[in-house]
C-alpha cells in the first residue's frame, strides 16, 4: 500500500532521473566522467583512486544544468565533485565562467575549509569532453542571475 502525503510515505517523483533513461545510460556516463577526469574533484583538483563499484564514496558526478531543468545526459553537462561541495554548487554559492575560471559570488556563506581548498581554474578533461559554455551560463543564470 502506497502512504498518503500526510504522513510524508506519497508518491514522488524521483528527481535527476528522466524517464526515458536506463539506470545504464547514468552508470554509464558517470564512469566516462570519472574516467576523463582521471578520478579528480573538478573544482579542488583532489585525486581519488577508482571505486570498486560504479558509486564512488568520496566523488559524486553533478549536472551542471540539471535533468529536471531540461540539461542532457552528456558528458559535457556534468562535473566530478567532491561530495561535500555538491550542495553548494547545486545551491549557486559556487559557479564557472566561460574560461572555467570558479566564481564564489558569496565567500562569507561557505566555510574557510571549502574556499581554501577551491582552486582558481576548473581541472579539465581532455577537449571533447570539457564542459559546455551553453550549461555553465545556464548555471550562472541560475546561481548570478546572470
Amino acid at each position: 500500500m502506497v502512504g498518503s502525503e500526510e504522513d510524508g510515505l506519497g508518491e514522488e517523483r524521483q528527481r535527476g532521473f528522466a524517464a526515458d533513461e536506463s539506470l545504464d545510460a547514468y552508470t554509464s556516463l558517470q564512469r566516462l566522467v570519472f574516467v576523463s577526469y582521471g578520478y579528480r574533484c573538478a573544482l579542488t583538483g583532489a585525486q581519488f583512486a577508482a571505486p570498486a563499484s560504479a558509486l564512488h564514496p568520496d566523488l559524486d558526478v553533478v549536472a551542471i544544468q540539471p535533468r529536471e531543468q531540461g540539461g542532457p545526459l552528456t558528458i559535457t553537462n556534468y562535473l566530478p565533485m567532491i561530495a561535500s561541495l555538491t550542495p553548494a554548487f547545486r545551491d549557486g554559492l559556487i559557479a564557472i565562467e566561460d574560461d572555467y575560471r570558479i566564481l564564489v559570488p558569496r565567500p562569507e556563506l561557505l566555510g574557510r575549509e571549502m574556499l581554501s581548498a577551491l582552486r582558481a581554474r576548473l581541472v579539465l578533461p581532455e577537449s571533447p569532453f570539457r564542459p559546455d559554455a551553453a550549461f555553465l551560463a545556464y548555471h550562472r543564470r541560475y546561481a548570478l542571475g546572470r
